[in-house]
């Protein structure tokens, strides 16, 4: 069975490289690339180096159809993601790679980031994407965190030590 995965934020370092790992999957097919600030190019000319990928045309993010679509990976920087995701299908199964949802205290995303949370109704729903932790969470979650390097790499170290007391 293929799935089909859109990707927001495709036009930026992280959607590209998202792309370059799903592109070979064989049972992930990309039918979605939303971009809004390079809406209308094809991605191999924002990058070369995937030129050789069929892909769709980057579109802007309210033009997709998400009625067909499977999963949504958000590559969205911070803010943009939770203002996004708001207006997302209900149904739809979303991976986000910023720091949106990782957060469940609004008082500490806002002191961390900077500006309050403005979608803290679906943070409950969110679950964190440790797999190695939130294994059968994730596989039943309609919103997945996607984890900072730094944040897995610390609990990598710690969890076991916590564990042991």
């Amino acid at each position: 069975m293929t799935h089909s995965i859109a990707i927001l934020g495709a036009s930026g370092y992280t959607g590209a490289e998202l792309i370059r790992l799903i592109a070979d999957h064989p049972s992930l097919k990309i039918t979605a690339l939303g971009a809004n600030s390079k809406a209308g190019q094809a991605l191999g000319e924002v990058f070369p180096h995937l030129r050789h990928l069929d892909l769709p045309p980057l579109v802007q993010i309210d033009e997709i159809d998400f009625d067909d679509i499977d999963l949504c990976f958000c590559a969205l920087p911070h803010k943009t993601s939770q203002e996004v995701i708001s207006a997302l299908p209900a149904d739809l199964k979303i991976v986000d790679l910023s720091a949106d949802f990782r957060l469940r205290d609004a008082q500490a995303y806002e002191e961390w980031y900077g500006n309050p949370h403005s979608a803290m109704e679906l943070q409950s729903e969110a679950v964190y994407g440790l797999t190695e932790f939130y294994r059968t969470e994730i596989a039943q979650a309609r919103l997945v965190a996607g984890t900072g390097c730094n944040a897995a790499a610390g609990q990598f170290a710690l969890r076991p030590l916590i564990a042991a007391g």
